[in-house]
Protein backbone atom coordinates (compact mmCIF):
# COMPACT_ATOMS: atom_id res chain seq x y z
CA UNK A 1 0.00 0.00 0.00
CA UNK A 2 4.23 0.83 -0.68
CA UNK A 3 3.90 -0.29 3.07
CA UNK A 4 1.49 -0.03 1.87
CA UNK A 5 -1.48 -1.63 0.43
CA UNK A 6 -2.06 -4.28 0.00
CA UNK A 7 -5.35 -3.67 -1.17
CA UNK A 8 -4.28 -0.42 -2.66
CA UNK A 9 -7.14 1.64 -1.74
CA UNK A 10 -5.92 4.49 -3.58
CA UNK A 11 -8.88 6.68 -5.35
CA UNK A 12 -11.19 7.67 -2.83
CA UNK A 13 -14.32 4.39 -3.08
CA UNK A 14 -12.83 3.11 -6.14
CA UNK A 15 -12.47 -0.38 -5.34
CA UNK A 16 -9.26 -2.17 -5.79
CA UNK A 17 -8.90 -5.49 -6.16
CA UNK A 18 -5.09 -7.01 -6.03
CA UNK A 19 -5.31 -8.90 -8.95
CA UNK A 20 -3.01 -10.83 -11.43
CA UNK A 21 -4.05 -12.77 -14.36
CA UNK A 22 -3.41 -16.53 -14.52
CA UNK A 23 -1.97 -18.26 -17.72
CA UNK A 24 -3.80 -20.79 -19.09
CA UNK A 25 -7.38 -20.70 -19.76
CA UNK A 26 -7.76 -18.70 -22.53
CA UNK A 27 -9.09 -18.61 -26.04
CA UNK A 28 -7.15 -16.02 -28.53
CA UNK A 29 -8.09 -15.05 -32.10
CA UNK A 30 -6.22 -13.47 -34.25
CA UNK A 31 -3.66 -10.52 -33.45
CA UNK A 32 -3.95 -6.78 -34.31
CA UNK A 33 -7.47 -5.94 -35.04
CA UNK A 34 -8.06 -2.35 -34.61
CA UNK A 35 -9.06 -1.37 -31.19
CA UNK A 36 -13.05 -1.04 -30.62
CA UNK A 37 -13.21 -3.81 -33.46
CA UNK A 38 -14.04 -7.07 -31.78
CA UNK A 39 -16.21 -8.30 -34.78
CA UNK A 40 -13.59 -10.66 -36.16
CA UNK A 41 -11.42 -11.60 -32.91
CA UNK A 42 -12.49 -14.63 -30.53
CA UNK A 43 -13.46 -14.63 -26.71
CA UNK A 44 -9.88 -13.79 -25.05
CA UNK A 45 -10.81 -14.94 -21.73
CA UNK A 46 -7.92 -14.20 -19.08
CA UNK A 47 -8.08 -15.50 -15.52
CA UNK A 48 -7.24 -13.32 -12.91
CA UNK A 49 -6.30 -14.10 -8.78
CA UNK A 50 -8.59 -11.91 -6.51
CA UNK A 51 -7.55 -11.54 -2.61
CA UNK A 52 -11.08 -11.20 -2.17
CA UNK A 53 -11.90 -14.56 -0.67
CA UNK A 54 -15.52 -14.92 -2.71
CA UNK A 55 -15.31 -12.14 -5.59
CA UNK A 56 -18.98 -10.42 -5.55
CA UNK A 57 -18.54 -10.48 -9.52
CA UNK A 58 -16.62 -13.28 -11.29
CA UNK A 59 -16.34 -12.21 -14.61
CA UNK A 60 -15.92 -8.90 -15.65
CA UNK A 61 -18.58 -8.86 -18.12
CA UNK A 62 -21.42 -9.31 -16.05
CA UNK A 63 -20.72 -6.08 -15.39
CA UNK A 64 -21.39 -2.25 -17.06
CA UNK A 65 -18.31 -1.78 -17.62
CA UNK A 66 -16.74 -5.23 -18.60
CA UNK A 67 -19.29 -5.39 -20.49
CA UNK A 68 -18.11 -1.94 -22.85
CA UNK A 69 -14.73 -3.32 -22.78
CA UNK A 70 -16.01 -7.03 -24.57
CA UNK A 71 -17.60 -5.69 -26.71
CA UNK A 72 -14.64 -3.35 -27.76
CA UNK A 73 -12.26 -5.66 -27.02
CA UNK A 74 -14.11 -8.92 -27.17
CA UNK A 75 -11.62 -9.59 -23.88
CA UNK A 76 -12.92 -10.70 -20.14
CA UNK A 77 -11.33 -11.19 -17.04
CA UNK A 78 -12.13 -14.30 -14.62
CA UNK A 79 -11.80 -13.69 -11.34
CA UNK A 80 -10.25 -16.41 -9.21
CA UNK A 81 -9.74 -16.22 -5.45
CA UNK A 82 -6.66 -17.38 -3.96
CA UNK A 83 -5.39 -16.76 -0.31
CA UNK A 84 -2.31 -16.46 1.28
CA UNK A 85 0.81 -13.51 1.28
CA UNK A 86 0.82 -12.69 -2.09
CA UNK A 87 4.72 -12.18 -2.44
CA UNK A 88 5.21 -15.68 -1.46
CA UNK A 89 2.64 -16.69 -4.52
CA UNK A 90 4.43 -14.67 -7.18
CA UNK A 91 8.13 -16.28 -5.57
CA UNK A 92 6.58 -19.73 -6.28
CA UNK A 93 4.93 -19.18 -9.18
CA UNK A 94 8.46 -17.42 -10.80
CA UNK A 95 9.89 -21.18 -8.89
CA UNK A 96 7.27 -23.28 -11.16
CA UNK A 97 7.85 -21.59 -14.09
CA UNK A 98 4.10 -21.14 -14.36
CA UNK A 99 4.02 -17.09 -15.20
CA UNK A 100 0.91 -16.00 -15.83
CA UNK A 101 -0.30 -14.04 -18.76
CA UNK A 102 -0.52 -10.52 -17.35
CA UNK A 103 0.94 -9.89 -13.59
CA UNK A 104 1.00 -7.47 -10.99
CA UNK A 105 4.36 -8.12 -9.17
CA UNK A 106 4.85 -6.52 -5.90
CA UNK A 107 8.09 -4.41 -4.94
CA UNK A 108 11.15 -3.43 -7.56
CA UNK A 109 12.95 -6.69 -6.22
CA UNK A 110 10.85 -9.02 -7.37
CA UNK A 111 10.37 -7.26 -10.75
CA UNK A 112 13.96 -7.49 -11.22
CA UNK A 113 14.02 -11.60 -10.63
CA UNK A 114 11.06 -11.71 -13.24
CA UNK A 115 13.28 -9.96 -15.85
CA UNK A 116 16.20 -11.71 -14.96
CA UNK A 117 14.24 -15.22 -15.41
CA UNK A 118 13.16 -14.13 -18.70
CA UNK A 119 9.68 -14.32 -17.18
CA UNK A 120 8.99 -10.48 -18.65
CA UNK A 121 8.25 -9.61 -22.14
CA UNK A 122 9.97 -5.89 -23.13
CA UNK A 123 7.12 -3.88 -24.14
CA UNK A 124 9.55 -1.02 -26.41
CA UNK A 125 8.33 -2.43 -29.56
CA UNK A 126 4.44 -2.37 -28.48
CA UNK A 127 4.71 1.21 -26.72
CA UNK A 128 7.02 2.54 -30.15
CA UNK A 129 3.88 1.64 -31.87
CA UNK A 130 1.14 2.89 -29.54
CA UNK A 131 -1.57 4.86 -30.04
CA UNK A 132 -1.76 6.89 -26.54
CA UNK A 133 0.43 5.20 -23.80
CA UNK A 134 3.90 6.70 -25.35
CA UNK A 135 2.25 10.10 -24.74
CA UNK A 136 0.67 9.70 -21.39
CA UNK A 137 3.28 8.14 -20.00
CA UNK A 138 6.07 9.55 -21.58
CA UNK A 139 7.38 10.81 -18.49
CA UNK A 140 7.37 7.61 -16.04
CA UNK A 141 8.71 5.23 -19.12
CA UNK A 142 12.47 6.25 -18.13
CA UNK A 143 11.41 5.55 -14.64
CA UNK A 144 9.76 2.12 -15.67
CA UNK A 145 12.88 1.60 -17.24
CA UNK A 146 15.19 0.78 -14.17
CA UNK A 147 14.67 -2.88 -13.24
CA UNK A 148 15.95 -3.60 -16.34
CA UNK A 149 20.05 -3.91 -17.29
CA UNK A 150 19.81 -4.27 -20.71
CA UNK A 151 17.80 -0.66 -20.57
CA UNK A 152 14.46 -2.36 -21.73
CA UNK A 153 10.71 -1.49 -20.26
CA UNK A 154 9.47 -4.75 -19.00
CA UNK A 155 6.37 -3.06 -17.09
CA UNK A 156 4.19 -0.22 -16.30
CA UNK A 157 2.65 0.89 -13.08
CA UNK A 158 -0.92 1.43 -11.59
CA UNK A 159 -1.93 4.60 -9.35
CA UNK A 160 0.82 6.70 -11.05
CA UNK A 161 1.07 9.60 -11.94
CA UNK A 162 -0.57 11.38 -8.47
CA UNK A 163 -1.65 15.29 -7.54
CA UNK A 164 -2.50 16.52 -4.28
CA UNK A 165 -6.14 17.23 -5.78
CA UNK A 166 -6.57 13.74 -6.35
CA UNK A 167 -4.46 11.74 -4.32
CA UNK A 168 -4.10 11.60 -0.67
CA UNK A 169 -2.52 8.72 0.88
CA UNK A 170 -3.37 9.72 4.66
CA UNK A 171 -3.68 6.24 5.92
CA UNK A 172 -3.53 7.57 9.89
CA UNK A 173 -6.44 6.29 12.30
CA UNK A 174 -9.95 5.77 12.42
CA UNK A 175 -12.28 7.02 15.78
CA UNK A 176 -15.22 6.69 16.71
CA UNK A 177 -17.67 9.48 16.72
CA UNK A 178 -19.73 8.97 19.74
CA UNK A 179 -16.28 9.19 21.70
CA UNK A 180 -15.52 11.68 20.62
CA UNK A 181 -18.29 13.50 20.97
CA UNK A 182 -18.84 12.85 24.49
CA UNK A 183 -15.31 13.96 24.86
CA UNK A 184 -16.51 18.01 23.54
CA UNK A 185 -14.70 17.51 19.90
CA UNK A 186 -10.87 17.56 21.60
CA UNK A 187 -8.28 18.00 19.11
CA UNK A 188 -6.39 14.77 18.85
CA UNK A 189 -3.18 14.87 16.81
CA UNK A 190 -0.03 13.48 19.27
CA UNK A 191 0.11 10.27 20.46
CA UNK A 192 0.28 11.16 23.87
CA UNK A 193 -3.22 12.89 23.40
CA UNK A 194 -4.38 9.52 21.68
CA UNK A 195 -3.70 7.53 24.84
CA UNK A 196 -5.42 10.06 27.20
CA UNK A 197 -8.32 10.64 24.60
CA UNK A 198 -9.03 6.48 24.32
CA UNK A 199 -8.32 5.32 28.37
CA UNK A 200 -11.13 8.26 29.33
CA UNK A 201 -13.12 6.62 26.33
CA UNK A 202 -13.11 2.57 26.94
CA UNK A 203 -13.59 3.66 30.87
CA UNK A 204 -16.64 5.27 30.00
CA UNK A 205 -17.79 2.33 27.32
CA UNK A 206 -16.16 -0.94 28.76
CA UNK A 207 -18.59 -2.48 26.30
CA UNK A 208 -20.37 -2.31 23.31
CA UNK A 209 -23.51 -3.91 21.82
CA UNK A 210 -22.63 -6.54 24.57
CA UNK A 211 -19.40 -6.86 23.67
CA UNK A 212 -16.06 -5.96 25.30
CA UNK A 213 -15.13 -2.73 23.72
CA UNK A 214 -11.31 -2.86 21.92
CA UNK A 215 -9.18 0.10 22.60
CA UNK A 216 -7.26 0.48 18.81
CA UNK A 217 -7.28 -2.51 16.25
CA UNK A 218 -4.98 -3.08 13.48
CA UNK A 219 -3.88 -6.10 11.25
CA UNK A 220 -0.32 -7.16 12.04
CA UNK A 221 -0.77 -10.29 10.91
CA UNK A 222 -0.73 -9.15 7.18
CA UNK A 223 2.74 -8.85 5.63
CA UNK A 224 2.95 -5.38 5.69
CA UNK A 225 1.83 -5.29 9.10
CA UNK A 226 4.71 -5.76 11.76
CA UNK A 227 7.16 -4.93 8.32
CA UNK A 228 5.23 -1.64 7.70
CA UNK A 229 2.93 0.31 9.53
CA UNK A 230 3.92 -0.44 12.76
CA UNK A 231 6.90 2.05 13.05
CA UNK A 232 5.19 4.30 9.90
CA UNK A 233 4.65 7.01 11.97
CA UNK A 234 8.24 8.25 11.00
CA UNK A 235 6.12 9.50 7.98
CA UNK A 236 3.45 11.36 9.59
CA UNK A 237 5.59 14.86 9.86
CA UNK A 238 7.20 16.58 6.84
CA UNK A 239 11.05 15.48 7.39
CA UNK A 240 10.67 11.52 6.23
CA UNK A 241 8.49 9.43 3.38
CA UNK A 242 7.85 5.97 3.31
CA UNK A 243 9.45 4.16 0.60
CA UNK A 244 8.34 0.54 1.00
CA UNK A 245 9.36 -1.82 3.81
CA UNK A 246 13.02 -2.42 3.29
CA UNK A 247 15.21 -1.60 6.15
CA UNK A 248 15.49 3.04 4.78
CA UNK A 249 13.58 5.54 5.00
CA UNK A 250 13.94 8.63 2.66
CA UNK A 251 14.85 12.14 3.99
CA UNK A 252 12.52 14.15 1.83
CA UNK A 253 14.50 17.25 2.74
CA UNK A 254 17.96 16.34 1.86
CA UNK A 255 17.51 13.48 -0.55
CA UNK A 256 18.63 10.82 0.91
CA UNK A 257 18.30 7.68 2.85
CA UNK A 258 18.23 7.14 6.01
CA UNK A 259 18.06 3.69 8.60
CA UNK A 260 14.48 2.88 9.28
CA UNK A 261 14.66 1.56 12.47
CA UNK A 262 17.08 4.12 14.14
CA UNK A 263 15.03 6.34 12.56
CA UNK A 264 14.06 8.44 16.03
CA UNK A 265 10.51 8.66 14.83
CA UNK A 266 10.06 4.85 14.34
CA UNK A 267 11.23 4.48 18.12
CA UNK A 268 8.52 6.85 18.63
CA UNK A 269 6.13 4.63 16.48
CA UNK A 270 6.78 1.13 18.30
CA UNK A 271 6.41 3.05 21.53
CA UNK A 272 3.19 4.49 20.73
CA UNK A 273 1.87 0.74 20.37
CA UNK A 274 3.62 -0.08 23.58
CA UNK A 275 1.82 2.69 25.52
CA UNK A 276 -1.54 1.31 23.87
CA UNK A 277 -0.57 -2.24 24.82
CA UNK A 278 0.87 -1.09 28.75
CA UNK A 279 -2.59 1.03 29.25
CA UNK A 280 -4.76 -2.43 27.98
CA UNK A 281 -5.95 -0.20 24.78
CA UNK A 282 -4.59 -2.64 22.34
CA UNK A 283 -6.50 -5.37 21.03
CA UNK A 284 -4.73 -8.23 21.71
CA UNK A 285 -5.32 -9.99 18.65
CA UNK A 286 -3.90 -7.35 16.57
CA UNK A 287 -0.67 -9.48 16.48
CA UNK A 288 -2.53 -12.64 14.64
CA UNK A 289 -5.36 -10.55 12.76
CA UNK A 290 -5.39 -9.68 9.54
CA UNK A 291 -7.14 -7.27 7.41
CA UNK A 292 -10.48 -8.97 6.96
CA UNK A 293 -10.63 -9.83 10.76
CA UNK A 294 -10.00 -6.50 11.24
CA UNK A 295 -12.52 -5.08 9.05
CA UNK A 296 -15.35 -7.26 10.83
CA UNK A 297 -14.30 -5.85 14.61
CA UNK A 298 -14.81 -2.62 13.30
CA UNK A 299 -17.98 -3.38 11.23
CA UNK A 300 -19.62 -4.04 14.35
CA UNK A 301 -18.31 -0.63 16.04
CA UNK A 302 -16.38 -2.58 18.83
CA UNK A 303 -13.47 -0.79 18.49
CA UNK A 304 -12.85 2.65 19.28
CA UNK A 305 -10.23 3.20 16.74
CA UNK A 306 -8.90 1.36 13.80
CA UNK A 307 -5.25 2.21 12.69
CA UNK A 308 -3.84 3.01 9.25
CA UNK A 309 -6.47 0.72 6.83
CA UNK A 310 -9.04 4.00 5.64
CA UNK A 311 -9.70 2.76 2.52
CA UNK A 312 -12.38 0.39 5.23
CA UNK A 313 -14.37 3.32 6.48
CA UNK A 314 -16.85 4.59 3.75
CA UNK A 315 -17.93 0.63 3.53
CA UNK A 316 -17.31 0.32 7.44
CA UNK A 317 -19.59 3.52 7.86
CA UNK A 318 -22.37 2.13 5.28
CA UNK A 319 -22.42 -1.22 7.15
CA UNK A 320 -23.27 0.26 10.84
CA UNK A 321 -25.82 2.89 9.80
CA UNK A 322 -27.70 0.30 7.85
CA UNK A 323 -27.34 -1.66 11.22
CA UNK A 324 -29.16 0.98 13.02
CA UNK A 325 -25.92 2.16 15.07
CA UNK A 326 -24.77 5.65 13.37
CA UNK A 327 -23.50 6.58 16.64
CA UNK A 328 -20.51 3.85 15.96
CA UNK A 329 -19.31 5.22 12.80
CA UNK A 330 -15.61 6.50 12.51
CA UNK A 331 -14.04 9.64 11.33
CA UNK A 332 -10.56 9.32 9.75
CA UNK A 333 -8.15 11.97 11.97
CA UNK A 334 -4.07 12.99 11.68
CA UNK A 335 -1.35 11.72 13.98
CA UNK A 336 2.06 12.51 14.55
CA UNK A 337 4.65 11.38 17.58
CA UNK A 338 5.11 13.67 20.23
CA UNK A 339 8.20 15.41 18.78
CA UNK A 340 6.85 16.60 15.73
CA UNK A 341 4.27 17.77 16.91
CA UNK A 342 6.57 19.10 19.94
CA UNK A 343 8.37 20.66 16.61
CA UNK A 344 5.22 22.17 14.62
CA UNK A 345 6.25 19.84 11.76
CA UNK A 346 3.86 20.11 8.83
CA UNK A 347 2.31 16.59 7.24
CA UNK A 348 4.20 15.24 4.08
CA UNK A 349 1.87 14.51 1.05
CA UNK A 350 3.23 11.60 -0.48
CA UNK A 351 2.99 11.83 -3.99
CA UNK A 352 4.84 8.42 -5.92
CA UNK A 353 6.36 9.42 -9.39
CA UNK A 354 6.72 5.55 -9.71
CA UNK A 355 5.14 3.23 -7.48
CA UNK A 356 6.94 -0.04 -7.82
CA UNK A 357 4.76 -1.89 -5.44
CA UNK A 358 1.91 -1.94 -8.04
CA UNK A 359 4.25 -2.80 -10.97
CA UNK A 360 2.50 -4.65 -14.00
CA UNK A 361 4.01 -7.03 -17.23
CA UNK A 362 3.05 -9.21 -19.88
CA UNK A 363 4.76 -12.64 -19.19
CA UNK A 364 6.66 -14.27 -21.79
CA UNK A 365 3.21 -17.08 -21.12
CA UNK A 366 1.26 -14.49 -22.69
CA UNK A 367 -1.05 -16.02 -25.66
CA UNK A 368 -1.21 -12.68 -27.75
CA UNK A 369 0.31 -10.01 -26.03
CA UNK A 370 0.08 -7.76 -29.01
CA UNK A 371 -3.78 -8.13 -27.79
CA UNK A 372 -3.26 -7.29 -24.53
CA UNK A 373 -0.99 -4.29 -24.97
CA UNK A 374 -4.01 -3.45 -27.54
CA UNK A 375 -6.20 -2.64 -24.36
CA UNK A 376 -3.55 -1.28 -22.27
CA UNK A 377 -2.49 1.16 -25.09
CA UNK A 378 -6.33 2.23 -25.05
CA UNK A 379 -6.94 2.41 -21.14
CA UNK A 380 -3.64 4.67 -21.07
CA UNK A 381 -6.36 7.33 -23.52
CA UNK A 382 -8.89 9.62 -21.84
CA UNK A 383 -11.86 7.76 -23.21
CA UNK A 384 -10.26 4.54 -21.47
CA UNK A 385 -9.25 6.31 -17.98
CA UNK A 386 -13.12 7.78 -18.01
CA UNK A 387 -14.45 4.28 -18.46
CA UNK A 388 -12.13 3.19 -16.10
CA UNK A 389 -12.53 5.79 -13.18
CA UNK A 390 -15.63 7.57 -13.63
CA UNK A 391 -17.59 4.53 -15.38
CA UNK A 392 -20.21 5.09 -18.36
CA UNK A 393 -21.99 7.95 -19.17
CA UNK A 394 -25.46 8.34 -18.54
CA UNK A 395 -25.45 5.45 -16.15
CA UNK A 396 -22.58 6.54 -13.53
CA UNK A 397 -21.88 10.26 -14.37
CA UNK A 398 -23.55 12.81 -16.70
CA UNK A 399 -22.71 16.23 -18.04
CA UNK A 400 -23.58 19.32 -16.94
CA UNK A 401 -22.55 22.72 -17.62
CA UNK A 402 -19.64 20.81 -19.45
CA UNK A 403 -18.54 19.12 -16.16
CA UNK A 404 -19.10 15.15 -14.98
CA UNK A 405 -21.57 15.00 -12.66
CA UNK A 406 -22.74 11.59 -10.46
CA UNK A 407 -26.32 10.69 -11.36
CA UNK A 408 -28.50 9.86 -8.77
CA UNK A 409 -28.81 6.30 -10.27
CA UNK A 410 -24.58 6.24 -9.10
CA UNK A 411 -25.34 7.85 -5.47
CA UNK A 412 -28.15 5.58 -4.81
CA UNK A 413 -26.28 2.48 -5.66
CA UNK A 414 -23.14 3.59 -3.55
CA UNK A 415 -25.26 4.52 -0.64
CA UNK A 416 -27.79 1.58 -0.60
CA UNK A 417 -25.25 -1.18 -1.82
CA UNK A 418 -21.89 -1.57 -0.20
CA UNK A 419 -20.90 -4.09 -3.56
CA UNK A 420 -22.11 -1.48 -5.77
CA UNK A 421 -18.86 -0.47 -7.24
CA UNK A 422 -17.55 -3.78 -7.79
CA UNK A 423 -20.64 -4.78 -9.42
CA UNK A 424 -20.29 -2.10 -12.08
CA UNK A 425 -16.67 -2.88 -12.27
CA UNK A 426 -14.94 -0.34 -11.00
CA UNK A 427 -11.71 -1.47 -9.62
CA UNK A 428 -11.71 -4.38 -12.40
CA UNK A 429 -9.42 -3.19 -14.93
CA UNK A 430 -7.22 -1.31 -12.29
CA UNK A 431 -4.11 -3.76 -13.36
CA UNK A 432 -4.14 -1.91 -16.96
CA UNK A 433 -3.21 1.31 -15.59
CA UNK A 434 -4.87 3.78 -14.00
CA UNK A 435 -4.10 7.48 -13.09
CA UNK A 436 -4.28 8.68 -9.86
CA UNK A 437 -4.52 12.99 -11.13
CA UNK A 438 -6.64 14.81 -13.16
CA UNK A 439 -8.40 14.19 -16.87
CA UNK A 440 -8.40 17.07 -19.58
CA UNK A 441 -11.59 18.82 -18.39
CA UNK A 442 -9.99 19.47 -15.23
CA UNK A 443 -11.72 17.22 -12.91
CA UNK A 444 -10.27 13.79 -11.27
CA UNK A 445 -10.69 11.02 -13.73
CA UNK A 446 -12.62 9.17 -10.66
CA UNK A 447 -15.33 12.05 -9.28
CA UNK A 448 -14.89 10.49 -5.97
CA UNK A 449 -11.35 11.68 -5.71
CA UNK A 450 -12.87 15.41 -5.58
CA UNK A 451 -13.77 16.15 -1.97
CA UNK A 452 -16.38 17.75 -2.38
CA UNK A 453 -18.20 15.33 -4.50
CA UNK A 454 -16.73 12.47 -1.94
CA UNK A 455 -17.72 14.14 1.23
CA UNK A 456 -21.17 15.20 -0.65
CA UNK A 457 -22.73 11.72 -0.86
CA UNK A 458 -20.12 9.27 0.83
CA UNK A 459 -20.05 11.01 4.20
CA UNK A 460 -23.12 9.68 6.40
CA UNK A 461 -25.03 12.63 7.86
CA UNK A 462 -23.70 11.84 11.87
CA UNK A 463 -20.09 11.78 9.96
CA UNK A 464 -20.61 15.50 8.46
CA UNK A 465 -21.93 16.17 11.12
CA UNK A 466 -19.11 15.60 13.40
CA UNK A 467 -16.49 16.76 10.91
CA UNK A 468 -18.47 19.92 11.19
CA UNK A 469 -18.28 20.02 14.77
CA UNK A 470 -14.43 19.90 14.63
CA UNK A 471 -14.60 22.55 12.79
CA UNK A 472 -13.25 21.16 9.81
CA UNK A 473 -14.45 22.25 6.13
CA UNK A 474 -14.84 19.07 4.60
CA UNK A 475 -13.01 15.60 5.55
CA UNK A 476 -9.54 16.35 4.24
CA UNK A 477 -9.04 20.14 6.05
CA UNK A 478 -6.42 19.19 8.06
CA UNK A 479 -4.50 17.37 5.16
CA UNK A 480 -4.96 20.37 2.58
CA UNK A 481 -4.44 22.78 5.31
CA UNK A 482 -1.48 21.11 7.05
CA UNK A 483 -0.25 19.15 4.06
CA UNK A 484 2.85 19.60 2.03
CA UNK A 485 3.35 17.86 -1.53
CA UNK A 486 6.26 15.64 -1.64
CA UNK A 487 7.17 13.95 -4.70
CA UNK A 488 9.31 10.85 -4.00
CA UNK A 489 11.12 11.02 -7.33
CA UNK A 490 13.02 7.61 -8.02
CA UNK A 491 13.76 6.98 -3.79
CA UNK A 492 10.79 4.21 -3.90
CA UNK A 493 12.43 2.60 -7.01
CA UNK A 494 15.23 1.93 -5.79
CA UNK A 495 16.17 -1.83 -4.58
CA UNK A 496 19.51 -3.61 -3.63
CA UNK A 497 19.96 -6.93 -5.41
CA UNK A 498 18.88 -9.24 -2.83
CA UNK A 499 21.65 -11.72 -4.00
CA UNK A 500 24.49 -8.73 -3.26
CA UNK A 501 26.12 -8.64 0.02
CA UNK A 502 24.24 -5.30 1.15
CA UNK A 503 21.17 -7.05 -0.02
CA UNK A 504 21.80 -10.07 2.18
CA UNK A 505 22.37 -7.93 5.08
CA UNK A 506 18.76 -5.74 4.32
CA UNK A 507 16.85 -8.93 4.69
CA UNK A 508 18.70 -9.23 8.20
CA UNK A 509 17.87 -5.72 9.42
CA UNK A 510 13.82 -6.18 8.10
CA UNK A 511 14.23 -9.91 9.62
CA UNK A 512 15.49 -8.63 13.31
CA UNK A 513 12.79 -5.74 13.11
CA UNK A 514 9.90 -7.63 12.50
CA UNK A 515 10.82 -10.53 14.78
CA UNK A 516 11.93 -8.06 17.67
CA UNK A 517 8.58 -6.19 17.06
CA UNK A 518 5.81 -7.96 19.08
CA UNK A 519 8.43 -8.63 21.94
CA UNK A 520 8.93 -4.43 21.78
CA UNK A 521 5.24 -3.86 21.84
CA UNK A 522 4.64 -6.25 24.59
CA UNK A 523 7.20 -4.59 26.95
CA UNK A 524 5.28 -4.19 30.50
CA UNK A 525 6.84 -1.04 31.25
CA UNK A 526 9.01 1.97 29.96
CA UNK A 527 12.12 1.21 31.85
CA UNK A 528 11.24 -2.98 30.44
CA UNK A 529 10.65 -1.39 26.94
CA UNK A 530 13.99 1.01 26.89
CA UNK A 531 15.70 -2.02 27.59
CA UNK A 532 14.63 -4.36 25.39
CA UNK A 533 15.06 -1.74 22.73
CA UNK A 534 18.17 -1.17 23.76
CA UNK A 535 19.18 -5.04 22.89
CA UNK A 536 17.65 -4.75 19.65
CA UNK A 537 19.57 -2.04 18.70
CA UNK A 538 22.68 -4.13 19.53
CA UNK A 539 22.00 -7.02 17.81
CA UNK A 540 21.10 -4.75 14.44
CA UNK A 541 24.21 -2.76 14.84
CA UNK A 542 26.13 -5.87 14.56
CA UNK A 543 25.04 -5.79 11.38
CA UNK A 544 26.79 -3.23 9.78
CA UNK A 545 23.18 -1.55 8.48
CA UNK A 546 25.33 1.99 7.52
CA UNK A 547 26.62 -0.19 4.94
CA UNK A 548 22.72 -0.83 2.89
CA UNK A 549 22.25 2.82 3.31
CA UNK A 550 25.01 3.74 1.90
CA UNK A 551 24.40 1.29 -1.01
CA UNK A 552 20.67 2.71 -1.16
CA UNK A 553 22.17 6.18 -1.79
CA UNK A 554 24.69 5.52 -3.89
CA UNK A 555 21.88 3.68 -6.21
CA UNK A 556 20.19 6.27 -6.36
CA UNK A 557 22.47 8.66 -7.32
CA UNK A 558 23.39 6.30 -10.54
CA UNK A 559 19.94 5.57 -10.98
CA UNK A 560 19.44 9.56 -11.30
CA UNK A 561 22.54 9.64 -14.38
CA UNK A 562 20.61 7.18 -16.18
CA UNK A 563 17.28 8.36 -16.35
CA UNK A 564 18.97 11.34 -17.06
CA UNK A 565 20.02 9.44 -20.41
CA UNK A 566 17.10 7.89 -21.09
CA UNK A 567 15.53 11.55 -21.68
CA UNK A 568 18.11 12.79 -23.21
Amino acid sequence: MTVLKKVTAIAAGVLLLVVTACSGGSDTGNAGQKPGDSSSQELYTIKVLSSAANPIVKKSDETPIGKVIKDKFNIVFELIPYTGNYRDKLNMMLASGDYPEILRVERQDLVMKYISAGAALPLDDFVENSTYFKDSFQELISYWRMPANDGKLYKWEMAVPQDVNNFCECNDIAVRIDVLKEQGYPKLLSTDSYIAFLKKAIAAQPTTNGKKTLGVVAPFAESWGMAGILPILYEKGDKYIAIGNEGVVFNIKEQKFEDMLLNPYTKESIQFFNKLYQEGLLDNESFTDTYNQVLEKIKSGQALAFYYTMWAKDVVNNTLEKAGHPELEYVQLPIQTNTMVEEGQKKNLRLETVRPFDSIMITKEAKDPKRIFELVDWISSEEGQLLLQSGIEGMHYKKVDGKRVLTDEFKKGYKEDVDYMAKQGFGFFNILGFKAASAKDGQPYSLLSDINVHDEFTLTAPVAETYKAMGWENSRDWYLKNGVPAPTGLASGVIIDPASPEGLTSQKMVELRIKSSANLIRSKSDAEFEANWQAVIEQYQALNPQKVVDKYNELLKEQLEIVKKFKN
